[in-house]
């Protein structure tokens, strides 16, 4: 392989990518805790409130009308620390491209609320673009748009990376860019896309199950969650489940899952850098591709 094919390749993205993560951890790993953990505890809370004071609000209110006002008053500062937290997180979609470009050119991440303003700064156009994206979404996790989801999610991966570095554009046209440029290499940016998937959070979450497990850390962590799973009323679902002779669904088991999603959210959040840089990194790599080829098409 030639040095310029190398380049331009996904292996020298993960390279580099990698490279600048770890040369910059401290720094990535502080500015995602807030986010991260802001949007747990904010839901914790609220959810652990209401749930818990249920009983004592249901006998202590004069009717539901001022039930319902206790349940959203008791939920309130949760919902509160959750909102910005997972504002923040959302920022971190574009901050995190400027701070690659940062890293990039001076070699170090600082500055963090100048690299978040590139987000803030166009709100409104931002908060247009997550709500479109938002509607794709619910759209595309129909059962019956999932393939088709799938094919148009890896042409509009980059959409952040037009986002931040091309502030001219309209929404739709950063809709737009991002297609052309995935445009001939749908393939190989989905492989990269499942590389950092796999390592970026699966492989992680497994080794820290394995861990958690080695420690005999997992059944205690798991009954944390029981308060939730006996509260769900599994006795028609396990008849069902009994019915077409699968096994049946224990509160441990919904337990585990909380315990498994949690952990898998906590570490896809803090991992979230790694991808934001490789794409960064990809969105260059095709724009330099791309203006090649248009220029070598006006040259002919």
């Amino acid at each position: 392989m030639s040095k310029d094919r190398f380049k331009n390749s996904i292996w020298f993205t993960l390279a580099d990518g990698i490279r600048i993560y770890f040369s910059n951890i401290d720094k990535f790993f502080l500015y995602m805790l807030f986010p991260v953990f802001g949007q747990l505890i904010g839901i914790t809370l609220s959810f652990g409130l209401t749930l818990g004071l249920a009983d004592k609000i249901a006998q202590k209110s004069t009717g539901i009308s001022s039930a319902l006002l206790l349940i959203f008053l008791l939920a309130l500062p949760g919902l509160l620390i959750f909102m910005k937290a997972f504002w923040d997180y959302m920022v971190a979609y574009v901050a995190l491209n400027s701070m690659t470009e940062g890293a990039l050119t001076t070699g170090k991440v600082y500055d963090f609320q100048s690299h978040r303003q590139v987000a803030t700064r166009r709100s409104f156009k931002f908060i247009g673009l997550l709500l479109v994206i938002g509607i794709l979404t619910a759209i595309g996790s129909s059962i019956f748009f999932i393939i088709p989801a799938f094919i148009l999610w890896i042409y509009l991966i980059l959409i952040f990376q037009v986002f931040t570095f091309e502030a001219d554009l309209t929404i739709k046209e950063c809709f737009k860019r991002s297609f052309s440029l995935i445009k001939g290499d749908w393939l190989r940016t989905c492989i990269l896309m499942l590389i950092l998937g796999f390592f970026s959070i699966f492989l992680i979450t497994e080794g820290v199950t394995v861990i958690f497990d080695y420690l005999n850390l997992t059944e205690p962590v798991c009954h944390l969650f029981d308060f939730i799973s006996n509260k769900i009323p599994l006795d028609f679902v396990n008849k069902v489940l009994v019915y077409i002779k699968m096994d049946i669904i224990t509160p441990d088991k919904i337990s585990g899952w909380i315990f498994y999603t949690i952990l898998s959210f906590i570490v896809a959040g803090l991992t979230l850098p790694i991808r934001s840089i490789c794409w960064t990194l990809w969105y260059e790599t095709l724009s330099e591709l791309k203006t090649e080829k248009n220029s070598n098409k006006r040259e002919k």
